[in-house]
C-alpha cells in the first residue's frame, strides 16, 4: 500500500488557474490514525510540480537527488544530502527532479501534544521557518548519521507491537530531533554566550507570532503577552537572528501575503483584510515597501509561469 500521492499531468495548467492544493485528503487515512508516519522511497520518490501545503509537519531527507525544491517564495537547489524541515501550511513543490532517494517523516499535532516535554521543545526549535533555515546541506558524516537513524526508526516502526516499542521509538525520534536541532543551531545560534532562557522566550515569541500575526502587527502586543518589555524582546531577537521584532512581524505578514498572491485567486482587498490592514491601499503600501513592487505586479509575475 502506498502512503504517498502521485499528481497527474499538470503541464497544461496555468498557475493562475490553480488554488493551493491541500494534499491531506489524498494521503490514506492510516496516516491520520497514528501520531506520526515515516516512509523511505529508495527509487522514484513521488514529487509534484503542483504548489501544495499540508496540515502536518514534515522532515524530508534526500541522500540522493538532483533538482529544485520551492518552499514559499524561496528555491533550493538539491544535489544530495539535502534535509528539509517544513511547518504546517508552508507551500512547496518541485521542479526538474531526478535520481531521487528520499525519506519523509510526518508529525501530526497529536504527536506533539502527547509527546514528552523533552521532545515537545523541538517543535519550535526545528520547525521554525522565520528563524531557522528550512534547508540544510549536510556533510557526509552527518548525512550518514541521519540515514542510519531514519533506517532504525523505519525498522522499528514496521515491527509488530511489543512491550517497550513505544519507548524505543520515542528514544530514536528524540535522538533524530536532537541531531537535526544541533545542525540548525550551528547556523542560527553561533554565539557561545547565548542565554538559553532567552532562546526559550524567542521560541515563545515565534509561536505567538505564528498564530497572531494577521491581527497584531505591533511589538508591544507580543512583549505584553510574554510579560517582558519591548526592549528586552528586541535584545533577544537581535542576539539570535540579527533582526528586530518589528522586522520579524513584517516578515511573517509578508510570507502570508506572498502565499495568497502566488497561489490563491483571492481579491487583493480581501487579502488585505485577512492580514489585518485597514484597506487595500495600506496593504499595497506595506507590500511595496518590503518587496519593491505592488501586489498586483507581484501576482502578475507568477501568473505568467507554467509549473
Amino acid at each position: 500500500m502506498s502512503y504517498f500521492y502521485m499528481i497527474g499531468n499538470t503541464k497544461n495548467m496555468k498557475k493562475k488557474d490553480k488554488e493551493i492544493a491541500r494534499l491531506d485528503h489524498v494521503v490514506p487515512a492510516v496516516v491520520y490514525q497514528e501520531q506520526f508516519h515515516i516512509v523511505h522511497h529508495p527509487e522514484k520518490y513521488p514529487v509534484t510540480d503542483v504548489p501544495h501545503r499540508h496540515n502536518f509537519y514534515e522532515i524530508l531527507w534526500f541522500p540522493k537527488v538532483q533538482g529544485t525544491h520551492f518552499i514559499d517564495d524561496a528555491s533550493f537547489e538539491m544535489t544530495g544530502n539535502d534535509l528539509f524541515m517544513l511547518s504546517q501550511g508552508q507551500v512547496h513543490y518541485y521542479q526538474n527532479v531526478s535520481n531521487i532517494n528520499g525519506y519523509m517523516l510526518i508529525f501530526k499535532d497529536a504527536f506533539w501534544e502527547e509527546a514528552l516535554q523533552s521532545i515537545q521543545n523541538f517543535k519550535t526549535s526545528i520547525f521554525n521557518h522565520l528563524l531557522i533555515n528550512v534547508h540544510l546541506h549536510l556533510e557526509d558524516e552527518a548525512a550518514s548519521d541521519i540515514t542510519d537513524l531514519l533506517n532504525n526508526i523505519i525498522k522499528e516502526y514496521h515491527r509488530p507491537d511489543y512491550i517497550g516499542k513505544a519507548e524505543l521509538m520515542t528514544s530514536y525520534l528524540k535522538i533524530l530531533l536532537i541531531r537535526i536541532s544541533s545542525f540548525q543551531q550551528n547556523v542560527a545560534m553561533p554565539s557561545p554566550l547565548a542565554n538559553r532562557n532567552d532562546y526559550v522566550l524567542l521560541q515563545r515569541f515565534i509561536d505567538l507570532l505564528e498564530t497572531k500575526f494577521a491581527d497584531n502587527h505591533e511589538v508591544t502586543f507580543y512583549a505584553n503577552e510574554l510579560n517582558i518589555s519591548s526592549r528586552k524582546l528586541a535584545e533577544i531577537c537581535r542576539l539570535y537572528n540579527n533582526r528586530n521584532p518589528k522586522e520579524l512581524i513584517e516578515r511573517r505578514v509578508l510570507i502570508g501575503a506572498k502565499r495568497q498572491l502566488q497561489f490563491d485567486a483571492t481579491l487583493i482587498k480581501e487579502i488585505a483584510a485577512s492580514l489585518g490592514f485597514s484597506d487595500q491601499y495600506q496593504f499595497s503600501k506595506f507590500f511595496k515597501k518590503n518587496t519593491g513592487i505592488s501586489p498586483v505586479d507581484y501576482r502578475a509575475q507568477f501568473a505568467k509561469i507554467d509549473i
